[in-house]
């Protein structure tokens, strides 16, 4: 794993035991104001400070005309003023020795040349002062073991998600809008998130740092990011940090830009060079990176690389209790092309022998609706001494009156005992959610539809290619 001695500038962000809000405002729904609520809620413990000249205090907090009139150590400043008098509040971070600041303001490269030379002059500042820098024109971190969070979105608005004891994803975006709406997203989920950054025009602190950092972060079991380009010359220095993190921790990456408008927008996003779509696609594969399309993809995929062990092979074993879902969830496997082999003739007399006569033995294996946890136990039991199978695609219905809860002990049973990855599929209401909640309680991921699970077998799948090289069973050869 990479190792750089930027790994305790970059920490301090996500640890910092004492932050100083610059910016800090008593007008109510403002940006300086709703970053300071963030920091006086019960759940921050380290100590925080406002600074601003117009106010003694603000929010209750002692608030200080310059970060040097504040008596105590600073670890990191939040920045939220103009960013016209930004170069004059890095004069100031300088003089207090504060070695870490997040941007969070706009009106730099982003909006032309007069804001390409303020961002010049703070990045200078702050690289003569050894001051790492995220942003500008981002909405900055949140990290929900430390508490730290400098979004200004307030929280009736905008959920924070939590961490899991389960396994937890970080992602970095560049866009804060994104960063924003993922936070919101995965707090309606349910999804275990360590840590969420966004990083704007990437002035400082970029996709390189982060994932040099986040390989080596043990509360990060998946690395996501969003981008929509690299400057030059970063990219290949991405591209190589990946190459020595995937083969212990995933990296998955939505990047847009794909197209000539779209490359237009990205640069007056954030003024990034999205490059072209197919060198970049070749070097995520190269890199060991897997590409997802959209977010809800990522997402299902990061789950499941989250919670389960890489598959060791694409040959997956669909057992269902429903015929039709059996169908639908075979057609997602073949559309991203994994293997759904039939049991072998001795595979297929074993189970005949053991369940009714009037249950499907092929693959999909339809165990059928008046079924119990029973016959699941003896199709994994069976399956897997065979050793022909190297995922796991469970699909139950819950609504039919015979399959009770103790169905999910018998799947993360045998899950643990063979080590080999289990996704579940449970389409329903109430009842249903609450047993995939209980599933992924006990680590087996669950989704409510069968292509929803295929996206995820399918990164299980890619994920034991990269780990594991020419020791993982490929069945089916890519596209030319």
């Amino acid at each position: 794993m990479p190792t750089e001695p930027s790994q305790k500038e970059i920490d301090v962000f996500f640890n910092a035991r004492s932050i100083a809000i610059y910016g800090a405002s008593a007008t109510q729904n403002s940006v300086g104001q709703a970053i300071l609520q963030n920091f006086i809620k019960p759940q921050y413990t380290g100590k925080v400070f406002a600074v601003n000249p117009k106010y003694s205090q603000v929010l209750g907090v002692p608030c200080y005309p310059s970060l040097q009139d504040i008596p105590d150590e600073v670890d990191m400043v939040v920045v939220a003023v103009p960013a016209r008098i930004t170069p004059r509040v890095f004069e100031d971070i300088a003089a207090k020795g504060v070695k870490a600041a997040i941007v969070i303001s706009g009106g730099f490269s982003e909006t032309g040349p007069r804001g390409a030379e303020l961002e010049d002059l703070i990045v200078d500042i702050g690289q003569k002062n050894g001051i790492r820098i995220i942003g500008p024109n981002c909405v900055g971190v949140i990290d929900t073991h430390s508490n730290i969070d400098t979004f200004f979105l307030p929280e009736y608005r905008c959920g924070r998600p939590k961490a899991s004891n389960v396994a937890n994803i970080s992602l970095v975006s560049q866009s804060g809008a994104f960063a924003a709406a993922i936070s919101d997203w995965t707090s309606e989920l349910g999804m275990g998130i360590s840590k969420i950054i966004s990083l704007g025009n990437k002035c400082d602190v970029d996709d390189d740092d982060l994932l040099r950092y986040l390989a080596n972060d043990e509360s990060t079991q998946v690395i996501c990011f969003y981008t929509e380009g690299y400057d030059p010359g970063k990219g290949r220095v991405f591209f190589n940090t990946a190459k020595e993190v995937t083969p212990h921790k995933p990296v998955i990456v939505v990047k847009s830009g794909r197209g000539k408008r779209a490359k237009e927008a990205a640069s007056s996003h954030t003024g990034s060079l999205a490059g072209s779509d197919q060198v970049v696609d070749a070097a995520y594969r190269q890199a060991g990176v897997i590409r997802a399309d959209n977010f809800e993809h990522m997402f299902d995929m990061a789950k499941a690389l989250a919670m389960q062990p890489p598959a060791k092979g694409d040959r997956v074993l669909v057992v269902t209790n429903g015929g039709g879902l059996g169908v639908m969830t075979t057609d997602a496997l073949e559309s991203v092309e994994l293997a759904i082999p039939h049991p072998s003739q001795e595979l297929k007399e074993t189970l005949k022998t053991r369940l009714p006569g009037y249950c499907a033995i092929g693959n999909p294996v339809d165990v059928v609706g008046d079924s119990d946890a029973s016959r699941y136990d003896i199709v994994f039991d069976e399956a897997l001494k065979s050793g022909e199978y190297d995922i796991v695609l469970v699909g139950m219905l819950l609504q039919t009156p015979t399959l009770g809860m103790d169905i999910t002990n018998v799947i993360a049973n045998y899950q643990r005992q063979s080590n080999i990855p289990f996704i579940t599929v449970a389409m329903g209401g109430a009842f249903t959610t609450k047993a995939g909640e209980i599933m992924e309680l006990m680590g087996v991921p669950t989704y409510a539809t069968g292509e929803k699970a295929a996206v995820a077998a399918k990164a299980l799948a890619r994920y034991g290619e990269i780990k594991y090289g020419s020791k993982f069973t490929k069945t089916i050869a890519d596209k030319p």
